[in-house]
């Protein structure tokens, strides 16, 4: 039933998912390395196999499923015997209304008889194609029998095998996270995939849960003998055969109804040697950051939600710094990029953000970034610090730039110490960047007009839009880009911020303002990003 290789890879070359030019090199390098030639282009273009099976879909111009959709039609599946369902790997499944026979081999005419004459409905059955693997989970999970994760691990499993494969997996989705979630069968696999989560092909047993969960609580040097409150923990993992660097990762486990569920975050290497001008700011917005990050003393904030990229912002902003001429001190909670030249400290049980930043002032800095202002003490050190010679960086978690201030009060700072010691706010989101290799460009409507709230004419304006293809598994999406908002605290607004002034306000009367709605609309018309990912920038204020 299994596809052959060489009908994968075709179907990736002729949808130019993959190049020729290198084909002879990868066949040379799996006969060397004894690894299969799938794995290898697969590595080295850095995308999931599951991404040749939709090529082949496409390539055939069959409709393909992705695993979320594969949704058994139980009143189909009624009529036809368990034993065809599950020998030829076929699942019927409605979509938009219509009845598909999704299939691991699309060419198996004998299933597709033997199903029509069963249905009495021959000539109207749509044929559609999916993963084989997933299919093979979802037909599993429905008539209740042993899921095989992975056909390359033993009938014995072999945990560290598995957290192998997922972690691979992850790093060829580029995901930020893994999700282990326990249900009372068998445990969902999901990936973060920029910002949206992915069901995995392959899913686990209860049993064998169980036991991947105590083998990635004992990689993390957590307690495998508590399952009854929440840990967390650290792992750098190297995934075996493979060239890719040690990963470094944060553990989160919690109990739940049907067992421990395990979050994996992948911190961010990729994002090493990232730069000010690479981050996607707007020109005047990157110009007036730049000055605020070269201020000689002052408070620069970073807002957002967590997985923003609000870190990457900052480690770009330390590396516009001269480390040469500058005492620049770090306080971080996890330290995710190592830097030169900047004295980085973790925090731990021992060493909290506000100690740290205590200690950092008698060791003459002039440059000081706090991972995160959480409380009270630690606020007040740090705006304190901003009055006293020092550029201070950090995060907070707000919606908008100018909800900073607000924040800061509410943690419990006074106005004028806010007002005398913050320069500049910036907030910042992540959104979807269209994939470059199926966006489509349609015509501005006028509906489209009013979504962008665009008056003037533009009837030669085209926009872009998401379609789907093997790049980005379907999803019309590759990749994220930041969308950015300044706040900078001049004459303008000082007295209004020490005055109790609202945010409507603050924001009318700034010099320097610029919206996160503002630059989403600019990707949208550029054809960096869809009006749907725009349109979840818009704020009440």
């Amino acid at each position: 039933m299994a596809i052959n290789e060489s009908v994968l890879i075709n179907a990736a070359i002729q949808t130019k998912l993959v190049s020729t030019n290198k084909l002879l090199d990868y066949k040379q390098q799996a006969r060397r390395e004894h690894k299969d030639l799938l794995d290898i282009i697969s590595f080295d273009n850095r995308m999931p196999v599951s991404a040749f099976y939709q090529a082949l879909a496409e390539y055939r111009k069959i409709p393909f499923f992705q695993v979320h959709e594969l949704v058994p039609a139980i009143d189909v599946l009624e009529k036809l015997p368990a034993n065809t369902i599950q020998r030829r790997i076929v699942l019927p499944v409605y979509k938009n209304n219509e009845l598909f026979i999704v299939m691991a081999d699309p060419d198996d005419n004998v299933a597709l008889d033997s199903i029509s004459r069963l249905l009495t409905q021959r000539k109207k059955l749509k044929v559609a194609f999916a993963e084989p693997a997933g299919l093979k989970m979802i037909i599993a999970r429905f008539y209740r029998q042993k899921i095989i994760f992975s056909e390359k691990v033993q009938e014995e499993p072999d945990y560290i095998e598995i957290f192998n494969i997922l972690v691979r997996e992850a790093h060829l989705r580029r995901s930020s996270d893994i999700h282990m979630e326990p249900e009372k069968e068998f445990m969902r696999i999901r990936f973060r995939v920029d910002g949206h989560l992915q069901e995995y092909s392959r899913g686990l047993n209860k049993e064998d849960s169980e036991g991947l969960v105590n083998r990635i609580k004992v990689l993390a040097n957590l307690d495998i003998a508590e399952q009854r409150m929440p840990q967390d923990g650290g792992i750098t993992f190297k995934v075996d055969g493979w060239d890719i660097d040690d990963i470094d990762m944060r553990i989160a486990t919690i109990p739940t109804r049907w067992g421990e569920r395990v979050t994996v975050r992948l911190l961010a290497g990729n994002d090493e040697g990232m730069q000010l001008d690479n981050l996607g700011m707007p020109a005047q917005l990157l110009v007036e950051f730049k000055q605020l990050v070269r201020r000689n003393f002052g408070i620069v904030l970073v807002t957002g939600p967590t997985g923003g990229g609000k870190s990457t912002t900052l480690y770009a902003a330390l590396r516009q710094l001269d480390t040469s001429s500058q005492n620049i001190l770090t306080v971080e909670d996890p330290i995710e990029q190592f830097l030169n030249g900047v004295s980085q400290v973790q925090v731990s049980t021992k060493v909290s953000f506000a100690s740290a930043l205590r200690s950092f002032l008698r060791h003459d800095p002039d440059v000081v970034l706090v991972g995160e202002i959480r409380d009270k003490e630690t606020a007040e050190i740090a705006l304190k610090a901003a009055m006293t010679g020092h550029l201070v960086m950090s995060t907070l978690h707000t919606n908008t730039s100018i909800a900073a201030i607000n924040r800061l009060i509410d943690i419990g700072c006074e106005r004028f110490l806010i007002a005398s010691s913050l320069i500049g706010v910036v907030a910042q989101r992540l959104i979807r960047r269209l994939c470059v290799h199926c966006k489509v460009a349609v015509d501005l409507t006028a509906e489209d007009l009013q979504k962008l709230e665009i008056t003037e004419s533009t009837a030669t304006l085209k926009i872009f839009k998401a379609h789907g293809c093997p790049h980005c598994l379907g999803t019309g999406y590759l990749g994220r880009v930041g969308i950015y908002e300044l706040f900078g605290v001049d004459e303008s607004v000082v007295h209004l911020i020490e005055q109790g002034a609202n945010e409507a306000e603050l924001k009318s009367k700034a010099n320097i303002y610029y919206s996160l709605w503002q630059d989403g609309r600019n990707k949208v018309i550029e054809g960096v990003t869809s009006i749907d990912e725009a349109l979840q920038l818009r704020t009440k204020v």
